[in-house]
C-alpha cells in the first residue's frame, strides 16, 4: 500500500470513529414520537483547522492555559443552553455574547478570504486553483444546539481561509511573513469566538431571583457581574432559542403586559 492510500484509509477511519455531540445521553422511554435527529459532516483540510477543532487542555505545570476547541465549545454550550431554558438571564446574556463573537469573527474571515481570492485572480494569463487536501479529516456532528453548528461553520471558514492563504504563498503571490500573520490572526479569531462560552457560572438563578435579590442572585452578581437590564426585561434576546426558552419568554412578556394593563386601570 502506497503513502497516498494509507493517508486515505486513515481519513476514512477517523471519519467513522469521530462523532461529536452536544446532546446528553438519555435512556428514558418515550410515550410518543422521539425527538428529530439528523447528522452533519465536518470536513477539515488543514492541520491548523484540526488544531482549533481539538483545542488543548490546560497544563499548570507548563503554565499553558486551555484552548477552547469545537468539542469543548459545544460542551460548555450545553450547560448555558439548558440554563437559558430555565429562565436564567445570565445564560441568555452569554448566548448573546457567543452569537456576537461568532458573527464578528465570521465577517473578518469572510473579508480576508475575498482579499486572497482577488490576489489569486490578479493575473489574466495565469490562473491558480485553490489547493485541497488529498486526505481531509472528516467527523460526524450530532448537535442539538444551533450555536454548536455556528461554531462548526466558523471553523470551516477558518480552514478555508488557511487553504487559500497557503495556496497564495505557494505560488509566490504572498510573502511567507504576511501569510503566517494572516493565518495566525484567523486562528486567533476562531479561538476568541469559542472562548466566549467561558466566564459563565451555573448558579440556578432566575429572573425572579434577580428581581427579588435572593442569595442566588447575589452569588450570580458576585461571579458574573450585573446582568444588563435589557436582557432581564427581554428587550433583547438570542436569535436562537430552545422551545422552552421561547415559551417562557412569551409567558413573561404576557405577564408583564397584564401587569401594565392592571396598573393603568
Amino acid at each position: 500500500m502506497n503513502t497516498k492510500e494509507k493517508q486515505q484509509n486513515k481519513s476514512k477511519d477517523m471519519s467513522q470513529a469521530e462523532v461529536i455531540s452536544d446532546d446528553p445521553n438519555t435512556t428514558e422511554p418515550l410515550s410518543g414520537p422521539g425527538p428529530l435527529r439528523g447528522t452533519s459532516q465536518l470536513v477539515l483540510e488543514t492541520r491548523k483547522g484540526q488544531m482549533i477543532f481539538e483545542g488543548r487542555r490546560s497544563d499548570p505545570n507548563r503554565k499553558k492555559p486551555a484552548i477552547i476547541g469545537l468539542k469543548m465549545f459545544a460542551s460548555y454550550l450545553r450547560i448555558i443552553w439548558d440554563a437559558a431554558g430555565n429562565n436564567d438571564p445570565y445564560a441568555d446574556w452569554w448566548l448573546l455574547k457567543v452569537e456576537r463573537e461568532i458573527e464578528a469573527k465570521e465577517q473578518w474571515i469572510k473579508n480576508k478570504y475575498k482579499e486572497y481570492k482577488k490576489i489569486l485572480g490578479q493575473l489574466s494569463n495565469l490562473s491558480h486553483e485553490v489547493a485541497h487536501s488529498i486526505s481531509p479529516i472528516k467527523c460526524e456532528l450530532k448537535f442539538s444546539i444551533p450555536y454548536s453548528y455556528r461554531g462548526a461553520m466558523l471553523l470551516t471558514k477558518h480552514d478555508e481561509l488557511v487553504i487559500i492563504i497557503m495556496t497564495a504563498n505557494h505560488v509566490g503571490l504572498v510573502e511567507s511573513k504576511r501569510a503566517h500573520h494572516d493565518m495566525e490572526h484567523s486562528a486567533k479569531a476562531a479561538r476568541t469566538a469559542f472562548q466566549a462560552v467561558t466566564g459563565y457560572r451555573y448558579t440556578g438563578v432566575t429572573r425572579d431571583d434577580v428581581y427579588a435579590n435572593t442569595k442566588r442572585a447575589e452569588k450570580a452578581l458576585e461571579l458574573m457581574g450585573p446582568c444588563p437590564p435589557k436582557i432581564l426585561d427581554d428587550e433583547i434576546f438570542p436569535k436562537f432559542e430552545s422551545g422552552k426558552s421561547m415559551i417562557m419568554r412569551k409567558l413573561r412578556q404576557k405577564n408583564k403586559t397584564t401587569k401594565q394593563s392592571n396598573t393603568a386601570a
